[in-house]
């Protein structure tokens, strides 16, 4: 109820200035997805699901300085709340800075290209950099601030309050903390970024964690290339994450591979490897419905244990 009362408010405000003085774009898609999965502790299995997804933007502008609102829902075919909120922010500045205030994604430090399906064997983790990354839940916020000095140069300094937990105390005033910045040359984009994560548990002990990470993409005309690594340090569960991924996407196909080692204090190192695949065709030639044909396989090692999992899907897209 509150997600649906925050959306319709949201909406509604855009919606209000829109008819003033502001731009206002509303769209639409459909996402749908039949899959089928197998593992070596489970059997084959079937399903399907998604999604329709709702989308407002207003924004006014005054000179250079803009105020901008957005906000986007998801009516998912199942699950036990199939209203999912995507985004719901206020964000003002100009070409120079801005400020964004809300439920949004911080930049991706680990892009993964094309991942229609990729599956992840034996309960190994992959560290994404993405802890403050953003979507906080219902017990944290998000501000993040944005310097852009150069047209090649980018700072974004993202943060999340409360604790975003269901397990935290939300107790904290800033709880995440995620400065990134992005360099572009022609062709290159290399963009690094740290993130900390600092809070309390409800019953006792906290949660304590500092994450690194950079990836580079390359720009090839009809392909794009990504090369990112990540490594995170969990103190209190005496943990380290070190994840690679590496990608490529080539007019409608794509191709991706995901590294991940984990050590959790003594015990053995835990290792995942996933290789994934995905390829699009539009739908007699329409360029707003297409279908995706996409698969994964992953292996692990895991506590000195095997376990592999592989996944078909086909996606359906469609934009109204």
């Amino acid at each position: 109820m509150k997600k649906r009362l925050l959306l319709a408010t949201t909406i509604a405000a855009i919606c209000a200035s829109g008819a003033a003085n502001a731009e206002l774009e509303l769209n639409a898609s459909l996402e749908l997805d039949i899959d089928t999965f197998d593992s070596a502790e489970r059997e084959r299995r079937y399903d399907q699901n998604g999604h329709v997804e709702l989308g407002a933007m207003g924004m006014t502008t005054h000179g250079d300085y803009f105020a901008k609102a957005v906000g986007v829902v998801r009516l998912q075919t199942d699950g036990d709340d199939n209203v999912e909120v995507r985004d719901v922010y206020f964000q003002i500045g100009n070409s120079t800075w801005d400020a964004l205030f809300g439920r949004f994604e911080a930049v991706n430090l680990f892009p993964l290209g094309k991942d229609t399906v990729v599956t992840k064997a034996g309960g190994v983790q992959v560290y994404e950099a993405n802890l403050v990354r953003g979507r906080a839940g219902d017990d944290g916020g998000q501000i993040a601030f944005h310097y852009n000095p150069t047209n090649e140069i980018r700072f974004e300094l993202a943060s999340i309050y409360g604790d975003a937990d269901t397990a935290g105390d939300n107790g904290t005033a800033i709880s995440g903390i995620r400065p990134a910045i992005s360099f572009s040359y022609p062709n290159i984009r290399v963009t690094a970024g740290m993130e900390k994560v600092k809070y309390d548990l409800v019953g006792g002990g906290e949660v304590d964690k500092t994450g690194y990470g950079i990836n580079t993409g390359i720009n090839m005309g009809d392909g794009f290339v990504n090369l990112a690594v990540a490594h995170l340090k969990d103190d209190e569960a005496d943990a380290k994450i070190t994840s690679f991924a590496a990608n490529m996407t080539y007019g409608p196909f794509g191709l991706g591979y995901i590294h991940s080692n984990e050590e959790v204090g003594s015990s053995d190192d835990m290792k995942l490897d996933t290789l994934y695949a995905a390829y699009t065709v539009q739908i007699f030639d329409m360029e707003n419905a297409s279908v995706t044909f996409a698969g994964s396989m992953s292996k692990a090692k895991n506590a000195g244990s095997d376990d592999k999992s592989n996944a078909l899907r086909v996606r359906f897209n469609y934009a109204f």
